[in-house]
């Protein structure tokens, strides 16, 4: 059995700034796709990033522009248990008042890891996954003026005051960035350098968009927005960067559909269905037995697809259900699994709007069914 090492012993082997160097080395240690579904492989960009606050300790990109800042700290210190949540915070704000020349420019201030710096922050981008330079910028722009970015605090052994760390986040609920503690225990085998580092998403927070960070005069402070009251026998799904930026790309604009579309997936939520963000919006039910359903799924295309729902009798009748209330036809293919097909092809969720109850109801025979099946 290995033992895991304590970091930023005596021997000063492995300290908060060895730790800073793997992440920065090793970006792929991070599980992004655990804290953000939707965020494509992370780029270490710096470290040692200069703010008006202090001094970053790792910040990441993705080719398509979301942005990850990482604080290293070992738990070792009461204080720093104390004090990271409130340093974190600090740099956050720093980059809210920041635009895309103002990172670029602070970017090429700091630490490579011993490597010269790019020319420009979009030379570590331009690969063939790249978005083009002016789309890459554009999304840079939009995620820093809505404060859209993963703020994760990283050590070696966040277990205490994990609960008092995250109670102390409400409130600042404000802020849209998603917040995560990230543990990375380091196990050594045969030598100092032969070490097993694993990583663990101890506790994230997701978005609350019912409350903005307001900026003024160097000023930030907590402000409510205005929302329109819900039912109260209405579930409110909890919020991502990733759901909120699949939200925007599938309205492309349009605020009702939007809406439309948000109010609907918390109506699911209340029958036990869930969204799932991967490229798509994937909407899942977990049977009585543990089985994760397809429901069908949205693209970002806003095209709505029923073809992995499965060939068992129930779903067949789902997708029959399904092609009724949406006005169109069941296309079942040989080894029974189909698709819905509205004037020759998948309808488009804008379509489906006025629908939302019929396609709740058909949910809702499709559970029962499955229950009955399941002798739940």
């Amino acid at each position: 059995m290995l033992d895991q090492e304590r970091l930023g012993g005596g021997e000063g082997l492995h300290d908060e700034q060895w730790l800073q160097q793997l992440i920065h080395r090793h970006p792929a240690i991070i599980p992004i796709g655990r804290i953000e579904t939707r965020f494509s492989e992370l780029v270490s960009v710096c470290m040692e990033l200069p703010l008006r606050s202090g001094y970053l300790d790792n910040l990441l990109m993705t080719s398509d522009g979301n942005i990850v800042i990482v604080e290293v700290k070992l738990f070792r210190n009461p204080q720093a248990r104390r004090e990271v949540l409130a340093q974190a915070l600090d740099y956050a704000t720093a980059l809210f008042r920041m635009n895309y020349t103002d990172l670029e420019a602070a970017v090429l201030k700091s630490d490579f890891d011993g490597i010269a710096p790019p020319a420009r922050l979009y030379d570590l981008f331009d690969g063939p996954e790249a978005l083009d330079e002016s789309a890459f910028v554009d999304a840079v722009n939009t995620n820093l003026k809505n404060g859209r970015i993963v703020v994760l605090v990283a050590g070696d052994g966040i277990r205490t005051d994990v609960e008092s760390l995250m109670d102390g986040l409400q409130a600042h609920a404000g802020f849209h960035f998603t917040f995560a503690l990230l543990e990375l225990a380091v196990f050594q085998r045969t030598s100092a350098d032969d070490l097993i580092v694993m990583p663990r998403i101890l506790a994230k927070t997701e978005i609350i968009p019912h409350f903005a960070v307001q900026i003024d005069d160097q000023r930030v402070e907590i402000v409510s927005l205005k929302t329109e009251p819900r039912p109260s026998s209405s579930a409110t799904t909890p919020q991502s960067i990733s759901s909120e930026q699949f939200y925007e790309t599938v309205a492309d604009g349009n605020s009702s559909l939007l809406g439309q579309l948000k109010a609907f997936v918390d109506k699911l939520s209340g029958i036990g269905v869930y969204p799932d963000f991967k490229q798509s919006l994937i909407f899942r039910w977990d049977t009585p037995s543990g089985r994760s359903q397809n429901m069908g799924y949205i693209a970002k295309t806003g095209v709505f697809y029923t073809d992995h729902s499965g060939g068992t009798p129930a779903a067949r009748k789902y997708i029959e259900d399904l092609a009724d209330c949406f006005g169109g036809k069941a296309k079942i293919h040989e080894k029974g699994n189909g698709y819905v097909v509205v004037d020759g092809k998948p309808p488009h969720i804008r379509t489906l709007t006025d629908k939302q109850e019929a396609w709740l109801a058909a949910i809702e025979n499709f559970q029962s069914q499955i229950r009955n099946d399941e002798g739940e």
